[in-house]
């Protein structure tokens, strides 16, 4: 007779159970570097949006956290990111001045926080392609709400973005000033 025994149909879903439970904490740990990584890269994306709308319409172009062409609380990124053409400069978009783009929210469990030189809760870009004397960062919180899940942006005065580093290789990145990041 051919065919397969039960005790070794056993034994392979037994080896099958063992490898998948292996597999399954490392898979979660990759998706969630991966997470972390495409939502600061679209930030990244937007702020690049926003530096070259400003060049190519010559007028100042403002990045704030909100929804539905409207520019919300300090530091709700997470909801949303308005993008627009910001003619009288006061960081709050008007009806006659032209949205230009925005960023869906996060997860609901999920963080993404400003902080900038001259504490201002928006990020605008000149027509030069510069910040408007902006130096900052974008800090990135998983749902969960660890630190080895948390991601910074660090920007310069002159537009550029960079990934902030795990320096010490600890499995937390660190800050500008070389503190660990915290949720």
């Amino acid at each position: 007779m051919q065919g397969i025994s039960l005790i070794e149909q056993l034994v392979v879903v037994t080896i099958a159970g063992v490898i998948a439970s292996l597999a399954i904490p490392s898979f979660t740990d990759w998706q969630r570097r991966e997470r972390s990584v495409a939502v600061l890269n679209q930030m990244v994306g937007a702020v690049g949006y926003a530096r070259n709308s400003a060049a190519s319409l010559r007028v100042i172009v403002t990045m704030c956290p909100g929804s539905n062409g409207e520019c919300g609380s300090r530091n709700s990124w997470h909801r949303g990111t308005v993008i627009f053409a910001d003619h009288n400069r006061n960081g709050r978009r008007e009806s006659s001045e032209p949205l230009l783009t925005e960023l869906p929210a996060l997860r609901s469990d999920e963080r993404i926080t400003w902080r900038s030189f001259r504490n201002r809760s928006v990020l605008q870009m000149t027509p030069t392609g510069l910040t408007n004397w902006q130096n900052g960062s974008f800090q990135y919180c998983p749902g969960d709400g660890s630190a080895e899940g948390a991601r910074m942006v660090i920007l310069n005065t002159a537009g550029r973005a960079r990934s902030a580093r795990d320096n010490d290789e600890d499995g937390v990145v660190e800050d500008a000033q070389g503190r660990p990041l915290r949720c």
